[in-house]
């Protein structure tokens, strides 16, 4: 039989079985839609008309949520404990013969990621054709049923059966078999409506397809009316002390869509809570529990939205502040609230009624909303001070009185992130102007008026930096100008720098004053990790500090000086803010490389030290940056690259040089110490076995623009591999030869004696310097903290593979060592090294001792590429910068020596070997 026969044949079998199967699937289906659904809906006969895509409050596509009490088991854990989001596709929708009855057929999917996928326009209603779902489930839609039944429009109640697919993470493919169960979807619906229903499993509960009954929540999301909130109910919801000037709703638009604009504003962004007057955990939140843990934020999210209306229907959640992951976005209907909300032009602020999830403690099936008396308000507030640099602020109450259950406290909350430059027109008073003269003295002007710092509308003023506590603590930050004088700093610099650049050399100095300014700086405290056996300790932030300031920024002489006020972690009670903060920064310079690269300062606190909000001083330094510095910085980076083909370069060089000497003289081979040969093999070898690109990726994940070279680097890291891998080659081939001729040599017990006699003394001294780096190291462990221009603070944790990499460069920088050992114990004079071999390969090992050595004792504007001399291939420091290069060049000169006067005549007469080593005799010219 023919092979293309044979696949042909065997193509319809597996065809013909694969429909036979999905045939038997969906008859065994249909047949029991009736055994489980009669009681529901009484299944009709359908009428053969083209199909919709729509019923009810269902569109093509209708998201909710789902809950299980037991072991969902046939769906991966990990896709249960971050989301309990799902989808219903509709695929079909017909008339029956009975009024007011639709076959529905759709499928019911399970997310593995949840997405805004609940925002929909609210107002449109698009007969679009729907999503076709895959017919064997992925990672990605990891539990598919495909269902089939009816939908009572009277009754509101809909249900379905059908087959499909769960792939479980370890490969399984399960076919579960479920009904599906849905009440309450009527044909419009209002705040207080809400489907809910079951999905049960068909299967025995000893089936491996067999799983517990989940629970199901469904906002309706089409044909919403929105009957609350509207005409004078607006007034009945408002609070009674929102008199803020606030922005107009056209200049938040900006001309773009209400809908479009505030999910960019407002549903993406999170809430920080202040708890005010909250006496008791019991009036602190929306309902009648106590809660435990108080959130310490919330967000918003869009059901529906209709901007020609200006009203939204949204989910706020309460973020509870105790999870260990970010990633966990579960629905849970008892820290979430369901509302309403219409914009009001006369206030400029958009009020909301919030309702809770009731009767939901142990399945959702049976929920449903009420208790409409929470009210929020949310606004844009046109003026920024120390104390409120807020773009989106807001409250939460409830019409309750004191008395009653669920009564709680006002909620203020406040957007995390500002979005200055969607509000322009933002202005910010300055309020501290007599403690800033106070405290903040004017300096009066050296004598060298030639040095310019930085524009106060210039790009320089805005800085990371590293923070460090008189207690030992470090951590890092930002400092980003808000305004400078009337004007936001963002808008102000854009002006400046369309006047002139700052970063020009001007003909002759000029003064440019002093210039109100306000900050916003933000500080993570870091512990210290504990050491552990891994590789990479971690850095966990444990506290944060958010400090708002105003002040004096003198532009000609770099001083900054501010009053701060710091927000506090503090959710109950009404001190939130400590304004008693003194902030003082000196810029560098920014004329040519003569600025020292830093700017220092501190910030302390001014109340005493018996108050409990003093703090001690804090120190602060940032690498200062500009545009000239960044040229340099990339000239370095070059230079450093440069230096790395070179030195490889001159490494391929000598080596080539010692092995075209090793054939002129292949008398010298049995005299070259095969130790010494191993060691320089390794050397290239151990580079490129652990993944020789880290020497340039070491830092590629700060995200700064310094690195993109344009492939500068991969092509040198290419060159490098390539010249590393020759000289190993070359290196691995004079150790063959060497072995070869001592074997062949019939001096060869003498000179396998001084070989064995090196590696006696050389072995155990490796070794034990070896545990004498492991423990000083660990002894003194600490982190290495690098200032980086971009990146605020690198931290850069020393491992036991850095300190072996270390130790082996230092190895390799005493790679004369073996030799001058076998010299003596062979009391050899033979030139088994060629000069240029010797003090080319000592030239290369000593050099990025050199150049560290400079780098310490000059002026570098970015440290912290290691590049060249890398502090994880070798010991970098002061010390090691001066002993290694000596060690290296005396090695050197003891080899000169022992070639031209004996192997001993570095060692005392008394202590050299007796008269029948000094001699071992040479190999015959025969």
């Amino acid at each position: 039989m023919k092979p293309s026969i044979f696949l042909w044949l065997c193509t319809f079998q597996i065809s013909f079985l694969c429909i036979s199967f999905s045939v038997k699937s969906v008859s065994s289906v249909a047949h029991t839609y009736s055994d489980h659904c009669y009681s529901i809906v009484p299944e009709p006969v359908p009428k053969s008309e083209p199909p919709v895509y729509e019923f009810g409050p269902f569109g093509p596509s209708q998201s909710g949520f789902y809950y299980s009490d037991g072991d969902f088991r046939v769906v991966t854990a990990n896709i249960t404990r971050h989301t309990n989001l799902f989808s219903f596709y509709t695929t079909a929708v017909r008339q029956t013969d009975k009024d007011g009855v639709f076959m529905i057929e759709g499928s019911f999917e399970l997310q593995g990621l949840l997405e805004s996928v609940l925002y929909g326009s609210g107002s449109s209603q698009l007969s679009v054709p729907p999503r076709v779902p895959p017919a064997v489930a992925d990672y990605s839609n990891p539990f598919i049923l495909k269902l089939h039944g009816f939908w009572s429009e009277s009754s509101g109640e809909l249900c379905m059966v059908g087959t499909g697919s769960a792939l479980l993470q370890e490969g399984t493919l399960l076919t579960p078999v479920a009904v599906l169960k849905l009440y309450n979807i009527k044909t419009s619906s209002s705040i207080t409506t809400l489907i809910t229903g079951t999905l049960e499993s068909l299967s025995p509960s000893n089936d491996n397809n067999y799983f517990e009954t989940i629970s199901i929540l469904m906002p309706p999301q089409l044909n919403y009316e929105f009957t609350i909130v509207s005409g004078d109910s607006v007034d009945e919801i408002s609070s009674e002390s929102d008199f803020e000037e606030n922005f107009p709703i056209d200049s938040v638009l900006q001309g773009r869509s209400f809908c479009s604009k505030f999910t960019s504003l407002v549903f993406r962004n999170v809430f920080n809570l202040q708890y005010t007057g909250c006496r008791s955990s019991k009036k602190c939140l929306p309902g009648d529990g106590v809660i435990a843990n108080l959130p310490c934020s919330i967000s918003l999210s869009a059901i529906n939205c209709t901007g020609f209306l200006k009203r939204v229907r949204i989910f706020l959640k309460f973020d509870d502040n105790t999870k260990h992951s970010r990633h966990d976005k579960r629905f849970d209907p008892s820290t979430t609230l369901i509302g309403e909300g219409i914009w009001d032009d006369k206030k400029n602020q958009l009020h909301v009624l919030l309702c809770r999830f009731l009767d939901i403690e142990n399945s959702w099936s049976n929920a449903h909303v009420g208790d409409c008396t929470t009210r929020l308000s949310l606004r844009f507030p046109t003026i920024w001070s120390i104390k409120e640099t807020s773009t989106i602020m807001g409250q939460i109450w409830t019409n309750k009185t004191e008395d009653d259950s669920g009564y709680f406290e006002n909620i203020v909350f406040r957007s995390t992130e500002n979005h200055m430059h969607a509000l322009p027109d933002l202005k910010y008073e300055y309020t501290e102007h007599y403690r800033v003269s106070n405290l903040c003295p004017e300096k009066k002007l050296g004598r060298n008026r030639k040095r310019r710092y930085p524009s106060p509308n210039s790009i320089g003023m805005k800085f990371n930096m590293l923070v460090e506590s008189s207690e030992g603590r470090t951590g890092w930050g930002s400092a980003n100008a808000l305004t400078v004088n009337s004007q936001l700093y963002m808008h102000a610099r854009l002006i400046f720098a369309s006047i002139r650049d700052d970063f020009s050399k001007p003909t002759r100095w000029e003064p440019q004053g002093r210039a109100n300014i306000s900050y916003r700086i933000d500080i993570k405290w870091h512990t210290p990790p504990k050491l552990t056996d891994e590789d990479n300790a971690s850095i966990v932030p444990d506290e944060k500090m958010e400090i708002t300031a105003e002040g004096i920024y003198d532009a000609d002489t770099g001083g900054l000086c501010m009053i701060g006020c710091r927000k506090l972690d503090q959710p109950l009670g009404n001190a939130s803010i400590d304004c008693g903060i003194l902030l003082n920064f000196q810029f560098a310079p920014v004329k040519g490389l003569e600025n020292g690269g830093y700017i220092r300062g501190e910030i302390k606190s001014i109340r005493e030290k018996s108050d409990l909000l003093y703090f001690d001083h804090l120190d602060v330094s940032s690498v200062a940056y500009n545009r000239e510095q960044a040229r340099h910085t990339i000239w370095t980076m070059d230079l450093e690259i440069a230096l790395v083909v070179i030195s490889q370069t001159l490494v391929c060089l000598s080596v080539r040089s010692q092995f075209y000497h090793s054939k002129r003289h292949p008398n010298s081979l049995p005299f070259t110490s095969l130790v010494m040969l191993v060691i320089l093999a390794l050397g290239q070898l151990i580079p490129l076995v652990l993944n020789y690109e880290a020497l340039f990726n070491h830092k590629n994940d700060q995200g700064t623009v310094l690195f993109q070279t344009g492939g500068w680097l991969e092509a040198n890291e290419v060159i490098i591999r390539i010249t590393s891998m020759v000289a190993f080659l070359l290196y691995f081939r004079i150790l063959q030869q060497a072995f070869s001729s001592r074997s062949k040599d019939g001096n060869g017990k003498g000179l396998w004696f001084a070989e064995k006699m090196t590696l006696l003394v050389t072995l155990p001294l490796y070794v034990s310097g070896a545990i004498i780096v492991l423990l000083v190291d660990r002894a003194n462990y600490k982190r290495d903290i690098v200032l980086l221009p971009i990146s605020p603070v690198d931290y850069w944790q020393r491992s036991t593979l850095d300190d072996l990499k270390s130790y082996a460069g230092l190895i390799s920088d005493g790679f004369l060592l073996p030799q001058i050992l076998f010299n003596i114990f062979s009391n050899s004079r033979e030139n088994a090294l060629r000069p240029s071999f010797y003090i080319s390969t000592s030239l290369v090992r000593l050099l990025p001792h050199v150049y560290d050595l400079y780098c310490d004792h000059s002026y570098v504007e970015y440290k912290g590429t290691f590049i060249y001399a890398n502090p994880a291939e070798n010991f970098f420091s002061t010390v090691w910068d001066v002993i290694i290069p000596i060690g290296v060049l005396l090695f050197a000169a003891i080899i000169y020596l022992q070639q031209q006067f004996g192997g001993c005549c570095i060692v005392p007469k008394r202590f050299r070997w007796s008269e029948s080593y000094e001699n071992i005799p040479m190999v015959s010219e025969s």
